[in-house]
């Protein structure tokens, strides 16, 4: 059964255009994303909307239907789906970080951060189109990170 709380965040349709540096299908995102995460003096003629690549090898973050590109180092904040470091926030409606998970899962074997994100999507308080760079809920962003942290401690395990 899906998880409403999820799906009334997460109806962001897929961008038409493709990136142009990997060639895949982007995120559709907004102006208010832009807004957001790309800095004045770059988001001044980038449009009303873009593509958001979701290829982590990709350097490029957005991209818009002139071939103009927004690339990882150019970003205001750092990306989950770019940046594997453990600074880089997973939710950033309520700051959560990589590293935090991987210190839940260390410590505990599991966390309650996604109960926590789905509490706060519960209670009207997230800002994800805004404070996303997707543009979209970072649910999925979080259980990719869960996953690839729990994958990672079977390979060199914590104790």
């Amino acid at each position: 059964m899906p998880d409403e709380t999820h799906e009334a965040c997460c109806k962001i349709p897929t961008a038409s255009r493709t990136c142009p540096e990997c060639g895949r299908p982007g995120r559709r995102v907004s102006a208010l994303t832009l807004d957001h995460h790309v800095p004045a003096p770059l988001r001044s003629g980038f449009g009303e909307e873009a593509g958001f690549c979701q290829n982590p090898a990709c350097p490029v973050v957005y991209f818009n239907g002139s071939g103009k590109t927004i690339r990882k180092d150019e970003t205001v904040f750092p990306v989950t789906v770019k940046d594997p470091g453990d600074e880089v926030n997973v939710c950033y409606c309520f700051g959560f970080k990589r590293g935090d998970l991987r210190r839940d899962l260390k410590s505990a074997g599991t966390t309650d951060i996604p109960e926590r994100i789905k509490q706060g999507v519960q209670e009207g308080r997230c800002d994800c189109e805004r404070k996303n760079p997707q543009g979209a809920c970072c649910l999925g962003n979080v259980a990719k990170a869960i996953q690839e942290i729990n994958r990672s401690a079977e390979k060199k395990p914590w104790r």
